[in-house]
C-alpha cells in the first residue's frame, strides 16, 4: 500500500481495450485486479496468474497512477482463482447468467459454487437455508435484517478501539478466547498488516490448520500481504505457532518447504520471459 496507497475503491478503463479493471485498499494493501478472463487450464488445478495477465494489469495501473512509476518489484504478491459458471443442461451448450449459483448439501457439509461478490447476500442465504436443514433447533431470524447477533467488543484499554472492532468482525464470540490466549508481545500488529500475532496463535489453536498454507493464505492472508509470503516472519510464526499445531521439528520444517515452493509457483511475481 505504501506504493500505491488508495483510501477507496477505484475503477479505470483499461488503456489498451477499455476493459474494466479495479484497485482498492484491503487488509493494509492495495489490490488490483479485473476478472472473466477465460480458464483455458485445467480447472482443477491450482489457479495462479501468468506472465501476460500481470504485464496486462501493470499497464493499466502505469497508465493511471504514471506518477509513482511503478515497477513488479513493487508487487508483494499475486493471486487469481476460477469462477464457474454452469451449464444449463438443457442442449449440453447452454450457458447460465454468470451471477448464478448452486447450493448442495451432504451430511455435515454444505457447498456453494458461482455467483458474485455483489450477489454475495442471497448465495449465503441459501447456504444458511440448506444448513438449517442439518442444525436442529436452529433455524433463519430474518429474511431482511442480520441473520446471527452482533458480538460485542470487549472492554480493553490496552488496545484501540479500531483493533477491537477489527477482530470483533472477524472472530465475533470468539475475540475474548483469542485475547485470552495472547501470550506477550502478540496484541502487536504483525508489520505491515493489521493482523496481531494473537491471530495466528488462535488460528493454530482452534481453526483446524492442517497445513502451513491454511495458517497464512486461508486462516488468515498473510501469505499476500507480506514480500515472499511472510519468508522473513517465519521464525516468529514457527515460535507462535509449532507447539499448537502439534508438529515436531520435522513437521514444521517440512510444512516450510512446502509452502514456500508453493507460494513461489502460484503467488510470486511470474519470471518475465
Amino acid at each position: 500500500a505504501d506504493r500505491l496507497p488508495l483510501t477507496e475503491a477505484v475503477s479505470l478503463l483499461h488503456p489498451l481495450d477499455g476493459r474494466p479493471v479495479f484497485a482498492f485498499p484491503w487488509e493494509g494493501v492495495t489490490l488490483v485486479g479485473t476478472a472473466d478472463i477465460d480458464q483455458a487450464d485445467d480447472v482443477n488445478a491450482q489457479p495462479s496468474i501468468t506472465r501476460s495477465e500481470f504485464d496486462y494489469l501493470m499497464a493499466a495501473v502505469q497508465a493511471q497512477f504514471a506518477p509513482l512509476a511503478l515497477v513488479d518489484a513493487d508487487v508483494l504478491a499475486t493471486f487469481a482463482g476460477v469462477r464457474l459458471v454452469f451449464d444449463s443442461g438443457s442442449d449440453g451448450v447452454s450457458i447460465s447468467d454468470k451471477r448464478e449459483h448452486l447450493v448442495w448439501s451432504e451430511p455435515g457439509l454444505v457447498s456453494v459454487a458461482g455467483g458474485t461478490l455483489t450477489t454475495f447476500r442471497l448465495a449465503a442465504r441459501d447456504v444458511l437455508r440448506e444448513a438449517a436443514r442439518q442444525l436442529p433447533g436452529w433455524q433463519m431470524r430474518t429474511e431482511r435484517g442480520a441473520v446471527f447477533t452482533r458480538a460485542s467488543a470487549p472492554a480493553r484499554r490496552d488496545l484501540p478501539p479500531n483493533v477491537l472492532r477489527r477482530l470483533t468482525g472477524r472472530h465475533g464470540a470468539h475475540v475474548k478466547a483469542l485475547l485470552s490466549a495472547a501470550h506477550a508481545g502478540e496484541l502487536e500488529c504483525i508489520p505491515g498488516t493489521h493482523t496481531l500475532w494473537a491471530e495466528l496463535r488462535w488460528a493454530a489453536r482452534a481453526e483446524q490448520v492442517y497445513r502451513l498454507d491454511d495458517l497464512l493464505l486461508r486462516r488468515t492472508r498473510l501469505g499476500i500481504q507480506l514480500t515472499d509470503g511472510g519468508a522473513a516472519l517465519m521464525g516468529r510464526v514457527r515460535a507462535i505457532c509449532q507447539k499448537e499445531l502439534g508438529w515436531d521439528d520435522a513437521q514444521w520444517e517440512a510444512q516450510e518447504k512446502r509452502y514456500i515452493a508453493a507460494w513461489r509457483l502460484q503467488h510470486a511475481v511470474p519470471p518475465s520471459a
